[in-house]
């Protein structure tokens, strides 16, 4: 499933005429690696420059951490014994369970992934699979901008996505948004070149990787529907039915209802008094205010964290008139999420950027490669026209 994602795409953009498919195939192989190389070295280099022990666990990122550790070392997801301090100290960040068990408050597909790396590295493994994550997130950005654009130029969309936005500020890290991005991308590549079942079970698990990527899931069905008719939509759900299946058995088992998530048992202490808080009631904000926020916040605002997106913006006036059906699928997903966030209450909890936004970072990938290869293609035009320079005569 996951190398159907990374595999190459039918070439429907712009080669060099009379390239052959196996020619395509190679360049593309090349450029995949040499970026999947530069992330690993440029961002690798970075993390061990830095790296001081447990300093690259911050705001949630020891929980998932824990969550993991229990999971290795306790095979249970009661985090009473990885926790000290009480729920004074935890309790916002643990969902508490009918037996009064201390659950993770947060997704545990990124713990579960990560379990092997923390048996091989011990605790840097978390630091150590980020880095991968964050190089793999390229990789499947250079594949979602290939369906339009020769595999170097998609190559360079990704780099500049990457290092050009408030992503390579994820890379020390133990970032679940980074990952839940990754399993999103993953779950459109597979979508859009018609491997319906594949990419519903991986938009179903990215709902694992980050709860809001739910309200995501009936998007991508509709795209299925909407591009290969009622087949496609029922093979999507029943690829997507799967992972939210077992989402809501967990739910049955941990909280007593398949439809009460881990969000919705946020521990509230007031004195001796213990409630719980559902984060269904967060998203409340001025939509607005929100918005302009989300754009213009000089510390976390998308165009002043991500400028790179500029690029975007003609490029999808191309995308429009090539590949329509995914431009608005894009498009969609974009500012359905840039609605959604405007409304929550914390929406600016990211140490810079908005990590909330990561997705909007990746579907612009399409869009930022056209533009590249137009700009390719203006400077390959006026190089061929340049006159010749006159020939100087023997003396």
């Amino acid at each position: 499933m996951i190398q159907g994602a990374f595999q190459g795409v039918s070439e429907e953009h712009s080669e060099a005429p009379g390239a052959s498919a196996s020619g395509r195939r190679l360049a593309g192989s090349r450029a995949a690696w040499l970026l999947l190389a530069l992330m690993l070295i440029i961002f690798g280099v970075r993390a061990a420059l830095q790296y001081r022990p447990l300093s690259y666990l911050v705001g949630d990122c020891p929980y998932y951490a824990m969550a993991s550790v229990s999971m290795l070392y306790d095979g249970d997801l009661d985090l009473r014994n990885q926790l000290k301090g009480g729920l004074a100290v935890h309790g916002r960040q643990i969902a508490l369970g009918e037996d009064g068990a201390w659950y993770p408050k947060h997704p545990l597909l990124m713990p579960l992934v990560s379990i092997p790396f923390l048996m091989a590295f011990g605790v840097p493994g978390f630091l150590i699979f980020n880095i991968l994550v964050l190089a793999l997130l390229a990789l499947a950005l250079m594949q979602l901008a290939r369906t339009a654009a020769p595999p170097f130029t998609a190559a360079a969309a990704a780099f500049l996505l990457i290092t050009g936005s408030f992503l390579r500020r994820f890379d020390y890290n133990y970032s679940p948004d980074l990952f839940a991005t990754l399993v999103l991308v993953l779950a459109i590549l597979l979508i859009i070149r018609g491997r319906d079942v594949a990419g519903g079970l991986l938009a179903g698990a990215a709902v694992a990787a980050k709860m809001t990527h739910l309200f995501l899931v009936p998007i991508f069905l509709g795209y299925a529907l909407w591009a290969r008719g009622w087949r496609g939509g029922l093979r999507a759900c029943c690829g997507a039915a799967g992972p939210l299946l077992a989402l809501a058995l967990l739910n049955l088992s941990l909280f007593g209802s398949p439809l009460t998530t881990s969000y919705d048992r946020n521990v509230v202490l007031e004195g001796d008094t213990v409630s719980t808080l559902s984060h269904r009631g967060l998203f409340d904000g001025d939509p607005i205010k929100g918005l302009l926020a989300e754009l213009f916040d000089l510390q976390h605002g998308l165009l002043t964290t991500a400028p790179v997106l500029f690029l975007a913006l003609p490029g999808l006036v191309l995308l429009f008139r090539r590949r329509p059906r995914e431009a608005v699928l894009y498009v969609v997903v974009g500012e359905f999420l840039l609605l959604l966030f405007a409304t929550y209450r914390h929406w600016d909890t990211s140490h810079y950027g908005n990590r909330f936004l990561m997705p909007v970072i990746a579907v612009s990938a399409p869009a930022v490669a056209l533009t590249l290869d137009w700009i390719a293609s203006r400077l390959r035009n006026r190089d061929a026209t340049l006159p010749e320079a006159p020939a100087v005569p023997a003396p």
